[in-house]
């Protein structure tokens, strides 16, 4: 098995007496240095406010783009986590980790390739038994969103409801890179779970934007919906010099 890493080359002593005593690897500043491997892990730490991005291109690389890919981190807070799996990450790989726990969990990333295939059983009893307690939007990737938008247009179509569909985007007025916005992004991923209801859907796109998709609500609802998100963030966001702005249509079947 090899795994390719994106993380700076200064690393490679790190990743070596980490995961190089039972898995071969590379590691790369960019995925355009990474040919064939069987999972890829990408560090939050070197890849900062970028790392939207580059999950993106490895989601459009043709060589890449079916192959599990985990984030590194030192983060803990569950808010940077749901942001890394809304980016489209596999798995998350909190560190520090001992080399051993380390091989293991790149070795569980490698199974997920066969477990994802088309080909695994889904049975009636396994849906019907199927649970979801969590309160607020529901959070998925970016490309589920939009193949969970195709759906939900025809059942908007047959049902003759309506919904609205809002962008939320932080701005630096600093014009600095996107990092003071990706520290942020956390903050507007929990104003989004604590304003949205269970029926709607949410996702973090790219570095600093998330796209909502409010069923049932009409122009003047998805307004209110908007300000209520643009106060709550402001009030728990500490970096006075981001602005967060929204635009808002009304979803057309």
């Amino acid at each position: 098995m090899k795994a390719g890493i994106i993380d700076s080359p200064n690393k490679f002593d790190f990743w070596n007496s980490s995961i190089g005593e039972t898995i071969d690897f590379v590691v790369a500043a960019d995925i355009s240095e990474l040919s064939e491997c069987d999972v890829l892990l990408v560090s939050e730490e070197y890849c900062g406010g970028a790392i939207g991005t580059v999950m993106e291109n490895i989601r459009a690389s043709e060589k890449l783009g079916r192959i599990p890919a985990a984030a590194v981190t030192y983060e803990r807070s569950c808010e940077d986590q749901e942001i890394l799996f809304g980016l489209g990450f596999d798995d998350i790989i909190l560190l520090p980790a001992c080399p051993q726990l380390l091989q293991r969990r790149v070795f569980s990333l490698a199974k997920m390739a066969s477990s994802c295939s088309s080909d695994r059983m889904i049975t009636l009893d396994s849906l019907m038994r199927m649970k979801d307690g969590d309160c607020g939007a529901y959070y998925v990737c970016t490309d589920d969103f939009e193949n969970i938008y195709r759906f939900v247009l025809r059942i908007l179509e047959r049902t003759k409801r309506s919904a609205q569909v809002l962008v939320l985007t932080l701005e630096d007025s600093r014009n600095c890179d996107a990092l003071a916005c990706r520290s942020e992004i956390g903050t507007l991923s929990h104003a989004v779970k604590l304003c949205l209801r269970r029926g709607d859907m949410a996702t973090v796109c790219g570095d600093n934007r998330m796209l909502v998709l409010l069923i049932g609500a009409d122009d003047e609802g998805g307004h209110l919906v908007a300000n209520r998100i643009v106060s709550s963030f402001y009030s728990e966001c500490d970096d006075s010099d981001l602005e967060l702005t929204y635009d808002i249509r009304a979803v057309r079947t």
